[in-house]
């Protein structure tokens, strides 16, 4: 009994009706909180898994004995469609009437650096209201499917690829533990009912048979295949290998002390005479930043070529309209991993500087 697919349907039907009550729990803010700790906690949340699988195990075992029940099955999986509707939509609803991705204003001047992977996502979909309506949007499309039984494997396929992505982001970005669980538990129910069409989809999919022969028109195709993916990633290897090679220099360094001209300029306070920081980066060329505190236009972006042997660093800084710019050319010296010297001109000037790494 144990092992027919009637008793299978019936656990996993039961188990994600023991998720859907626990989902609808968090309506109540003190049981909102308390999901939040135990999903928090490893310690709390095994046993939590543990006991809905033995329940669900139990009731399935006896529901499975008994032989009665078999019309529950509409009922249980509406139960379960309508709550994944419900609860998606309250996130496509939230982008559409503007309640999520909305940063504060102390966080979109925070660097990016400092953000944690929370605000980063926010500020990142944030950034365009047109496409959050579109994501928005998609939810509820495919939530408004789901209410029909005609049209809810559509809303499944629309779904699944949405909730898979936003896994993913929870996951790796730290978003919320609640958030996590959140999408996980949609995600699960998305793919109960997905495989309740199990019969329908392997019909679909493997209706179409190919006969393989081994022969010159199949090995010449698999050649192709091959190739295209091939290629792809040959093009990419060719595009990476043309960047300049990583070296000692790459990072961010302070300006801790500067002279044009034998003339000393300070490094502390803006002005156009003076650069904060230097930015060499490995396949994005440098900057040279005059304001500490924040980047401006004058700033100057250029290409660097290094010759290591040397220890000779040349920079061109083209001028927007593509004629030739300043150029910079020292002799540089690393006195250990993070301190550097530089001595050489920049335009018609001589320069000497000593420079501390921070990145």
């Amino acid at each position: 009994m144990l092992t027919t697919r009637s008793f299978w349907l019936k656990f996993f039907e039961v188990l994600c009706l023991i998720v859907v009550l626990i989902g609808l729990m968090q309506i109540v803010e003190s049981l909102s909180r308390w999901q939040f700790e135990v999903v928090d906690d490893w310690a709390k949340s095994l046993p939590m898994l543990a006991g809905m699988l033995l329940v669900s195990f139990g009731i399935a075992y006896t529901w499975e004995r008994s032989g009665k029940g078999e019309r529950l099955h509409v009922l249980f999986q509406t139960i379960i469609a309508f709550y994944v509707a419900y609860a998606i939509t309250g996130y496509g609803a939230a982008k559409v009437l503007k309640t999520q991705f909305q940063p504060p204003n102390y966080v979109l001047e925070t660097p990016i650096k400092d953000l944690s992977g929370f605000w980063l996502t926010w500020t990142y979909y944030g950034y365009s209201q047109t496409m959050a309506y579109i994501l928005g949007w998609t939810q509820i499309a495919g939530c408004i499917l789901l209410l029909f039984r005609r049209t809810r494997l559509l809303g499944v396929f629309i779904l699944l690829p949405v909730m898979v992505n936003i896994d993913l982001i929870d996951h790796f970005y730290a978003i919320s533990p609640l958030a996590y669980y959140n999408a996980l538990h949609y995600t699960l129910l998305l793919f109960f009912l997905l495989a309740l069409e199990y019969d329908k989809l392997k019909a679909l999919f493997m209706a179409y048979q190919e006969k393989v022969s081994l022969n010159g028109k199949t090995v010449l195709l698999n050649v192709v295949r091959f190739v295209v993916i091939g290629f792809a990633f040959w093009r990419i290897a060719s595009l990476r290998d043309s960047f300049e090679p990583k070296t000692k220099l790459n990072g961010v360094w302070q300006v801790e002390t500067m002279m044009r001209n034998n003339k000393a300029v300070s490094a502390t306070t803006p002005q156009d005479s003076a650069w904060s920081k230097l930015y060499f980066e490995w396949r994005y060329g440098c900057l040279f930043k005059y304001n500490p505190d924040k980047f401006q236009k004058q700033d100057l972006h250029g290409k660097y070529k290094l010759d290591e042997k040397a220890k000779v660093l040349s920079v061109n800084f083209p001028k927007e309209n593509g004629e030739p710019g300043d150029s910079l050319r020292v002799q540089y010296t690393l006195l250990n991993d993070s301190t550097l010297t530089m001595q050489g001109r920049y335009k018609q000037d001589s320069l000497t500087m000593k420079l501390r790494k921070l990145i």
